[in-house]
């Protein structure tokens, strides 16, 4: 069944507010999302409401690519399941995985060190997709 445009808008507009408060949380300001994903705040901002058009796919997959999100998560959230590659197993399967969640969600735990378990996980990340490409 196709998605609407209405109900798409509406997708990825909850898409790109979880985005961006990832982003938040991991200390990034709307300047450093701008400088990572190319895309203007006025952009991004606008993508967080449900008037207008939809985005265009190109401005979609350079701030997926910035952030460092999966595009099959925005192409779903625009109700393009058609393109969307199978989900990834759910990472909370793994022990440690489950540990560093449990961690970063402690307020006992300082901001610099959730910072510092956040930046590692992204270049192991990073580490991973460069060698498999």
């Amino acid at each position: 069944m196709a998605v609407t445009p209405a109900v798409a808008r509406a997708r990825f507009a909850r898409f790109i507010g979880r985005a961006l408060r990832d982003a938040r949380d991991r200390g990034m300001t709307d300047t450093q999302i701008k400088a990572a994903t190319g895309i203007p705040p006025s952009t991004f901002h606008r993508w967080q409401t449900t008037e207008g058009g939809l985005p265009r796919w190109e401005k979609v997959a350079q701030f997926c690519a910035g952030l460092d999100i999966p595009l099959t998560a925005a192409s779903a959230a625009l109700g393009m399941t058609d393109n969307a590659r199978e989900p990834e197993p759910d990472p909370t399967d793994d022990p440690d995985l489950r540990a560093l969640g449990r961690r970063l969600r402690d307020p006992a735990v300082s901001d610099t060190e959730k910072q510092a378990i956040r930046h590692t996980i992204r270049l192991l990340a990073r580490s991973t997709r460069s060698e498999v490409d």
